[in-house]
């Protein structure tokens, strides 16, 4: 085969080169017959060095070697469908993209060409997102986030020459505000709750479980004698599941993150061992899920469930919140600044929340739950600052001056 060298033919030598100049390429080529030519070829031509090399050999450009079109006229709907056809992420991370991109993004990009958006439009729409009232901070963080991932395919994928999105700030995001369960409330809640449901809030505050996970609790997963809950497994009900209820051995995390285990306090052992004794387990299915695989695809096997409707069903989130955790709410009167009911995720805050003002470390409490200690940190900052009035006297201490000293100087 013939030798190919190919250079950048930028006139700017200062220019850096990676990714390739905006003008176009030199490709010093060798022929059957050992002689060298230089060829210069715009780079919006497209052209490949072999493609340049069978020009340069007398091959006449036929269908074969045509260079591929540029397609100028490709609107933002048409590279979006493009790239959620070729998502590797879970079924439910695919459907929200979808709904993301078919209810908010495409009525505003939709029509307009890919190469056409400017960076003003892009600040300009941003502005607009955080101006209107009716879109929450993480709605809109949300939008950006995927608009950005459609926008860097396309630069990746030669479909534009820069994005429109560089050096532009995302959406402002405030801080989470979460409500957070007194010792008195999370012990009130659990006395109110239905006999058969008892145990499910105590999970939340006590090893931060998320509520599907609190759901897919079986008999499998509990380490009596250690005091330790393995959480693997989650109960689902989505259009990856076909809006059916099915307990899935797969958190709901990352589907990299294949378990957690978390410490168990001695109340929680308690509550949990008379519960089975008053409700044994009863065998169902839970689906074994294998990553690159649907749900349909994958094998089945038998776990026990601790958590039931009374008719002996899979518990549900509908049917739990609505029938069950809104009325407890409600019962005790408990509400947050906003006059709103709090929810059962924030049983899962109040455990983080107790877990970090009590000066266990974020590494620590991100493996029992699941987070990064970089999500713990954007999420729960506020408490992190604290720690300078829990811990800041015994970090003064520990390098304040001796009263004794052998380098003390003689009076």
């Amino acid at each position: 085969m013939p030798t190919v060298y190919k250079r950048c033919d930028c006139p700017d030598q200062n220019r850096p080169k990676k990714g390739g100049c905006k003008h176009s390429w030199s490709y010093n080529l060798t022929n059957e017959q050992g002689r060298r030519t230089r060829a210069t070829i715009p780079k919006s031509k497209g052209l490949t060095e072999a493609q340049a090399q069978a020009i340069l050999d007398g091959k006449a450009p036929g269908a074969a070697l045509a260079p591929e079109p540029v397609e100028t006229d490709l609107t933002f709907r048409q590279w979006a469908t493009d790239w959620l056809s070729r998502r590797r992420a879970k079924e439910i991370s695919v459907v929200q993209y979808e709904s993301t991109l078919r209810v908010h993004l495409n009525p505003r990009w939709g029509n307009q060409r890919i190469r056409s958006i400017k960076k003003a439009q892009v600040e300009s729409w941003v502005h607009e997102m955080e101006s209107n009232e009716k879109i929450a901070n993480s709605t809109a963080a949300s939008h950006w986030r995927v608009f950005k991932m459609v926008i860097r395919d396309a630069l990746l994928n030669g479909k534009i020459d820069a994005s429109p999105t560089y050096e532009v700030d995302g959406p402002y995001i405030g801080e989470t505000k979460a409500y957070v369960f007194s010792p008195d409330e999370c012990w009130a809640i659990y006395d109110e709750f239905p006999e058969h449901y008892r145990p499910i809030p105590m999970l939340g505050f006590a090893c931060g479980t998320r509520q599907a996970e609190a759901f897919g609790v079986c008999d499998d997963v509990i380490d009596w004698e250690q005091g330790l809950l393995t959480v693997r497994r989650q109960l689902l009900r989505t259009k990856e599941t076909g809006y059916k209820r099915l307990l899935v051995d797969r958190l709901k995390t990352s589907p990299h993150l294949s378990s957690k285990m978390v410490p168990m306090p001695p109340y929680l052992i308690e509550t949990l061992q008379k519960h089975v004794e008053r409700f044994p387990p009863q065998v169902a299915e839970t689906v074994l899920w294998e990553h690159r695989k649907t749900i349909n695809e994958c094998r089945r096997g038998p776990v026990r469930p601790l958590f039931r409707t009374p008719r002996g069903n899979i518990l549900g989130p509908s049917d739990f919140n609505e029938g069950t955790w809104k009325p407890v709410m409600r019962k005790l009167g408990i509400k947050d600044e906003e006059g709103k009911l709090p929810t059962f995720h924030d049983l899962r805050h109040t455990f983080i929340s107790t877990c970090l003002q009590n000066g266990i470390p974020e590494h620590t409490v991100g493996a029992w739950v699941g987070d990064s200690v970089e999500q713990l940190r954007r999420t729960y900052s506020h408490l992190l600052k604290d720690h300078a009035d829990t811990h800041g006297a015994v970090a003064a201490g520990l390098t304040a001056r001796p009263q004794t000293s052998r380098f003390s100087r003689a009076a």
